[in-house]
């Protein structure tokens, strides 16, 4: 009886590690070291290449395998562009390489024409009722920060 209790009790613990190792799978990845002082979670409206609009919550970017940041997107100079420093994103379009530009217009005034990683162009977001979603950036028309 001792042995069952015993073999239990590895059994349950090496369950409960399981489900801690794929709660926390990728966490690092998620949450950059340079990341002090930057926000996520960001609300924003955005138009959708067939013509809806949706407010939704920006919580990072990444491929359409994972979320790669919750704060910067990449673009192809190996640049970070900060999330939550923009105002709004607009004149989207698909590049050949895979890669998405567009122009970003800064909270602090200036704007320029960005080109987007293609492992950064896949939005992670919550829309109505907080359901998870993806949305691809070059599905948009434009996109507005609250």
């Amino acid at each position: 009886m001792r042995s069952s209790r015993w073999v239990h009790g590895i059994g349950l613990t090496g369950f409960v590690g399981v489900l801690w190792l794929v709660g926390n799978a990728g966490r690092a990845g998620v949450t950059p070291r340079d990341d002090v002082g930057h926000s996520s979670s960001l609300r924003a409206t955005v138009a959708l290449a067939g013509g809806d609009v949706r407010s939704i919550t920006l919580q990072g970017v990444g491929c359409v395998a994972s979320m790669c940041s919750r704060v910067r997107a990449k673009d192809v100079h190996a640049e970070s562009v900060w999330l939550d420093s923009l105002a709004s994103v607009r004149d989207i379009a698909q590049d050949s390489d895979g890669s998405v530009s567009a122009t970003f217009r800064f909270k602090d005034g200036g704007e320029r024409r960005v080109s987007i990683i293609a492992g950064n162009r896949i939005l992670y977001v919550r829309g109505r009722f907080g359901i998870a979603e993806r949305l691809d950036l070059a599905s948009l028309t434009t996109m507005n920060f609250e």
